[in-house]
């Protein structure tokens, strides 16, 4: 297994290092910036306008909840619309056929447990757990950062995840940063003790020189494969003037108690330039 372990690690490696290109994160800002000065002349210029359009948005808005009070006085449509509503809810929240399973009554596991669930037959389990992990990055010998993330997971299916990605690149004896900023609020879908799937909302922030904000959304999973090992995947998302701005990663991750070391290939679309690379980094749970 560490023969294994070694040899994805030296592998990984290998293939980021060879992405090593200049000025990436120069370029990154410069495209992600392009668009905010025509938007704040334009959002000045029709402040009134905007103003009046809220209002009646908001009138529109009450006027539909209002509507959807009242049956549509066609049985059919009512109960389509039953039947659409019901299968929204069981797809992404629980299904009827849920509710009497392991995973519906699925506990949070303790910091020192293997896997992010047990089930409810267990007596050890946590009811709230934060996680703090930090990964070092490395594209080249140029371009290298960190990423701190927090995850505090609490009522058996939610977490509050707080990320902190900052690349620095030096070019001609000159550094240059990036520094993303991201929060998002996640629901676990699916909950045993050899997968954790989940998916959230939440909103990104690029500071720098380019300070815009702009709505996020994500998806994860985990899968413990074998003791101690475990494939983490995951991707977060937005749009900053026009511009993706994306981060995904896949690491192996190996357990110890309340630590977890892991190891794998992250990948950063930052509007006009994409970053591969190799990461290395630990969890702490507590």
């Amino acid at each position: 297994m560490k023969v294994t372990l070694a040899t994805i690690v030296f592998f990984f490696g290998i293939v980021t290092l060879s992405f090593s290109q200049n000025k990436k994160l120069k370029d990154a800002k410069e495209s992600l910036k392009d668009n905010s000065t025509s938007t704040s002349t334009s959002s000045s210029g029709s402040s009134t306008t905007t103003t009046t359009t809220t209002s009646n948005s908001r009138r529109s808005r009450r006027s539909r909840r209002s509507s959807a009070n009242f049956d549509s006085g066609n049985p059919f449509l009512d109960i389509a619309t039953a039947i659409a509503l019901n299968l929204t809810y069981g797809i992404v929240v629980e299904s009827v056929f849920e509710r009497e399973s392991q995973m519906h009554f699925a506990q949070l596991s303790l910091p020192n447990q293997y896997g992010n669930f047990v089930y409810a037959d267990s007596s050890n389990y946590a009811l709230a757990r934060l996680d703090l992990s930090n990964n070092f990055l490395i594209e080249s010998k140029n371009l290298y950062g960190n990423t701190l993330n927090l995850n505090f997971r609490f009522k058996k299916r939610f977490d509050i995840e707080a990320g902190y990605l900052q690349l620095l690149e030096r070019n001609n004896g000159q550094t240059e940063g990036f520094a993303l900023f991201t929060t998002l609020v996640n629901y676990h879908r699916i909950r045993t003790q050899t997968v954790d799937f989940w998916f959230g909302l939440g909103a990104m922030y690029v500071a720098n020189d380019v300070k815009e904000f702009g709505f996020a959304y994500g998806a994860g999973a985990e899968l413990f494969i074998v003791k101690p090992i475990s494939i983490l995947a995951s991707y977060k998302g937005s749009s900053i003037n026009s511009q993706e701005v994306s981060k995904s990663k896949i690491l192996l991750n190996y357990h110890l108690k309340k630590y977890r070391i892991s190891s794998g290939y992250e990948h950063f679309s930052l509007g006009a330039s994409n970053i591969d690379a190799f990461s290395l980094g630990f969890r702490f749970s507590f």
